[in-house]
């Protein structure tokens, strides 16, 4: 059962009873999403905030050169974009400057060299400049201000800045302190103007797009931020905007409700953030700073195609990746898995040690290896925070940086191996016992609440994102009715009863023919909830998330999956487990049987396994055990066993698998 989840059902610490399925989910998440009382708050509450308007206005006033300093990410894209277009809009002799990913993060040497020699008098960080301590002494010798407006983690030392807006800093008064880059921008420009609603008017397309992008909570500020842009984008006067929205399949001619936060987040980000990862950012800028049709139209096609070679690039670093893994299986013990190849692109490891998080649930560090240094790309669960994890190793690092669940590093392609052994050492030391990717249920379903008007309602609750997720409920006792292929058996949808209701399913997780379960089995399953219009008729649609027998014990199953992860990793475990762990010829022919009748899927093998007394950890053991002897062949990565002819028979004792447990669970 590869990257299985703990599921954990919120609790509501509010008794009142819940009239609908979103006063549930509200309830159980413990917040108050009323956008009648949200607000923006004064941007002059914001630390310095007086202080850069009065020193931007007195730029534009003697009409000095201003220079924008930009990221190359979505966050970074479209703040750029959004203060570049206002400075001009006054007037103000502007330009703006987005460094490639070869050149690094933030403010460098070199990129203010050119500046300066280009005559800038003013330079204005988006989404960077915080942690630039060096840099902001640099252009201070060279007679230029810098305005800094970031929204990353403050250290001890501010920059010497004329100014340093960012919620962030410990003096900071402004409520809300989790704005994007975009949306910190978007405050300085309400403050140049007094004017909330009309920036917002004017700018909120691009900013929710950036908020979307940097994947910062959906609340508070950033709610409406997202939501006023929502509302607009379909209107946009950015016609870089539009023709990017249209290439991505947005319709925008009628009231398209595809475009959520949701949608944006898969289909227009990443073409903004792949012109960073695969040409440069300017690419993205230039896009969205069009001024005629056609030149926007040449531009997002460019970034279409670029997003589709991406894509091809992605799934060839992906087949290196499972090929790894099937060769060293061992691997997927470790308490973080990590991986690295050679000349594997810099722009995609980060989409690839996503795509593990989600599909095996563990911490990992994808890597590339250029021969002289690594870049490394990090994604955490819940619990495992990966900063001090990387600060652990600060001396074998040329530089690190992050957040809690996401991070990045670099280093000499030497330091790699001790590199290795230190995250291993560090993590055995702080965690022996890791947590695993958990699912927050907001609600478990009662036939009753599959109503069309109850599901409905869930949309009073958008924008959905970071902070604010897509609900997610919990079908119980399900029996499996029927099953039926989609897109030619790629995914499927499968009818359950749940009550007196029949709820059709739709499974975009995995193939008809990989779907580990059958008809009249009974289960429980996680779902998202929408509504489906086809010919003119509304229904309910629920997209499964995940799925398990029903009664599946999950702190027996994680108990046993810890244990067999440690025995895997070499390590000593309580003697008392020994007769949980060790199987008996009984046990071996058990499985070697349920192989015989004709399953091939793990899970489904497990699940039948267990049914007959089977522990996840003995399974596992007697899996290696046969794969050993040539009976099967495990390909953990698909999660298919396949058996193998033979003609000889296994002598148990010989098995190397077996020796090594005995060894570490031996009774003393």
């Amino acid at each position: 059962m590869k990257g299985t989840k703990r599921w954990s059902l919120r609790q509501s610490d509010n008794n009142t009873p819940c009239d609908s399925l979103a006063s549930a989910v509200l309830a159980a998440r413990g917040i108050n999403i009323d956008d009648e009382t949200l607000t923006i708050s004064d941007p002059l509450l914001m630390a310095d905030m007086a202080k850069a308007v009065e020193i931007i206005k007195a730029a534009l006033y003697a009409g000095e050169k201003i220079v924008v300093f930009g990221d190359y990410d979505c966050d970074g894209v479209t703040g750029t974009v959004i203060l570049y277009s206002y400075l001009t809009a006054q007037g103000g002799e502007a330009d703006w400057y987005i460094p490639s990913r070869d050149e690094g993060y933030g403010l460098s040497f070199a990129a203010i060299d050119e500046i300066a020699e280009k005559g800038a008098k003013l330079i204005i960080t988006v989404d960077n400049g915080i942690s630039c301590i060096e840099e902001a002494a640099y252009i201070k010798e060279k007679g230029i201000k810098l305005v800094i407006t970031d929204h990353h983690t403050v250290s001890e030392v501010l920059p010497e800045a004329d100014a340093v807006v960012n919620p962030k800093r410990h003096d900071d008064n402004s409520p809300f302190k989790e704005l994007a880059g975009c949306g910190v921008v978007l405050k300085l420009i309400m403050a140049m103007e007094d004017d909330i609603e009309g920036v917002l008017e004017q700018y909120a397309d691009l900013a929710a797009l950036g908020t979307i992008g940097d994947v910062v909570p959906l609340l508070d500020e950033n709610r409406i931020i997202v939501k006023r842009g929502l509302e607009i984008m379909p209107y946009t006067e950015n016609i870089g905007l539009y023709k990017l929205l249209k290439h991505s399949g947005f319709s925008l001619e009628e009231d398209d409700e595809r475009l959520t936060a949701g949608a944006l987040s898969f289909t227009v980000c990443p073409r903004i953030n792949v012109a960073g990862r695969f040409a440069h950012a300017k690419k993205a800028a230039e896009l969205l700073l069009s001024e005629t049709e056609e030149l926007a139209e040449v531009r997002s096609a460019e970034l279409t195609a670029l997003n589709n070679s991406r894509r091809e690039t992605e799934g060839g670093i992906l087949s290196q990746v499972d090929a790894l893994i099937a060769e060293k299986p061992a691997l997927l013990s470790e308490r973080v898995l990590i991986l690295s190849g050679m000349n594997w692109h810099d722009g995609i490891i980060g989409i690839i040690s996503s795509r593990l998080m989600t599909k095996w649930g563990k911490p990992n560090i994808v890597i590339n290896d250029d021969g002289e240094q690594i870049r490394g790309s990090a994604r955490s669960v819940e619990g495992f925070p990966l900063v001090p994890l990387l600060e652990n190793c600060t001396d074998l690092l040329i530089k690190f940086g992050g957040h809690v669940k996401a991070a990045g590093l670099t280093a000499k392609s030497e330091n790699l191996p001790a590199i290795t052994e230190r995250i291993k050492a560090y993590s055995a030391a702080n965690f022996p016992e890791m947590p695993f990717d958990t699912l927050n249920i907001d609600k478990v379903l009662t036939p009753e609440d599959l109503s069309l008007e109850n599901v409905k309602g869930l949309k009073t609750l958008a924008p959905f994102g970071e902070g604010n997720p897509t609900p997610l409920f919990l079908m119980q006792n399900c029996v499996i009715l029927s099953k039926k292929p989609l897109k030619d058996g790629k995914f499927l949808s499968f009818n359950v009863k749940i009550g007196s209701v029949v709820q059709k399913i739709l499974n975009f997780n995995c193939a008809y023919n990989d779907f580990g379960y059958e008809n009249n089995q009974q289960v429980d399953i996680l779902v998202t909830l929408d509504i489906n219009e086809y010919n003119g008729t509304r229904s309910v649609s629920a997209q499964l998330k995940d799925i398990r027998p029903a009664g599946f014990n999950q702190d027996r199953h994680f108990a046993a999956l810890r244990t067999y992860e440690k025995l895997i990793r070499g390590e000593n475990i309580d003697s008392s487990l020994y007769a949980r762990v060790i199987p008996e010829k009984s046990d071996i022919k058990m499985i070697y049987d349920i192989l015989r009748s004709g399953n091939t899927d793990t899970e489904r093998i497990y699940t039948e396994a267990a049914a007959a007394g089977a522990n996840y950890c003995k399974f596992r053991i007697i899996l290696d055990i046969l794969n050993e002897f040539g009976l099967i062949e495990h390909d953990i990565v698909n999660g298919k066993v396949k058996l193998l002819p033979s003609a000889s028979k296994a002598d148990l004792e010989a098995s190397a698998v077996l020796i090594k447990i005995k060894s570490l669970c031996a009774v003393r």
